[in-house]
């Protein structure tokens, strides 16, 4: 019998900030298994994390992300939807992430539409919705 998938080994990377090695190890196992539910739901809240950590990371230093490193995230935050379009935060992630550095109010809009859909909860939550708002109103004419 093959290696098992250990849950706890992939919680402590996670825990440890290790999200690239969490990705490698989940994908690992994912090859021989790409429909398993679990695993793929872990592979999507591993990426999540990384683009997560990529924003927490800018915003602690005090510097807006880089145009390579907001593409990353966008790409992580997809990826994590695809795997498991029922996850809510990737799409709360890209709200944020289109409306705070791609000046995307719609595409921010949208993205928060469906973080709402899936139930998704956040103290900004309120706040993102007036500034998608705003932002939309002030691109019509006569806004």
């Amino acid at each position: 019998m093959g290696e098992e998938f250990d849950k706890l080994e992939y919680a402590e990377m996670l825990k440890a900030g290790r999200q690239d090695d969490a990705i490698a190890y989940v994908d690992r196992f994912r090859e021989k298994d790409p429909d398993n539910p679990d695993l793929k739901l872990r592979a999507a809240r591993a990426r999540g994390g990384k683009g997560e950590a990529i924003m927490t990371a800018c915003d602690q230093a005090g510097i807006a992300p880089s145009p390579e490193q907001i593409d990353t995230m966008c790409a992580l935050f997809e990826e994590a939807i695809a795997l498991d379009p029922y996850l809510a935060a990737p799409y709360w992630d890209l709200a944020v992430v289109h409306m705070r550095f791609r000046n995307d109010p719609d595409k921010a809009g949208a993205y928060l539409a469906d973080a709402k859909r899936l139930g998704f909860k956040h103290k900004m939550m309120d706040r993102l919705d007036a500034m998608i708002k705003d932002a939309i109103m002030a691109g019509k004419p006569g806004g």
